[in-house]
């Protein structure tokens, strides 16, 4: 039996995870991204890409951790403009490590002869995974207010 918090740690990993890997999933549209997800860690982009989801989500939930622990373990008054502002820093953190820095340091050329350029794709990609998360958040809003509103 795992003590305290890290059960439910591992169930919002899992449950995060599980959206970013349907969010994150037309960027595999790209030529140039699945060239890039071939090469590491494994041959097989299924794996490749499921290990590059969770690692996106793993940061993901390590910034709101973070930032609960910073302000005394909770973020009432403000908790949906923490959330959104992680979930944007997180993603724009990703999008500049993946489509600046690997092709300034050589692991991956995002075009080559005959495909598009693969930054398109990530960017087109970063702008889909920012409207399904709001498109969620405000889901998980409107449920709140039906369940918990004092009517």
């Amino acid at each position: 039996m795992l003590p305290g918090i890290v059960p439910d740690l591992l169930l919002g990993l899992l449950a995060l995870t599980a959206f970013d890997a349907v969010a994150l999933l037309p960027v595999l549209l790209s030529g140039a991204v699945r060239r890039l997800g071939r090469r590491w860690p494994t041959d097989w982009l299924p794996a490749n890409y499921l290990v590059a989801v969770t690692g996106f989500a793993a940061t993901h939930l390590a910034a709101i951790m973070a930032a609960v622990a910073l302000h005394g373990g909770r973020l009432q008054q403000d908790v949906l403009q923490w959330v959104a502002g992680i979930t944007l820093g997180n993603a724009l953190l990703w999008w500049v490590a993946v489509a600046v820095v690997l092709p300034m340091r050589g692991v991956w050329a995002p075009k080559t002869d005959g495909e598009y350029d693969g930054r398109i794709a990530l960017t087109v990609g970063l702008l889909g995974y920012v409207v399904a998360t709001g498109a969620a958040l405000l889901v998980i809003v409107v449920v709140a207010i039906a369940f918990y509103a004092p009517w």
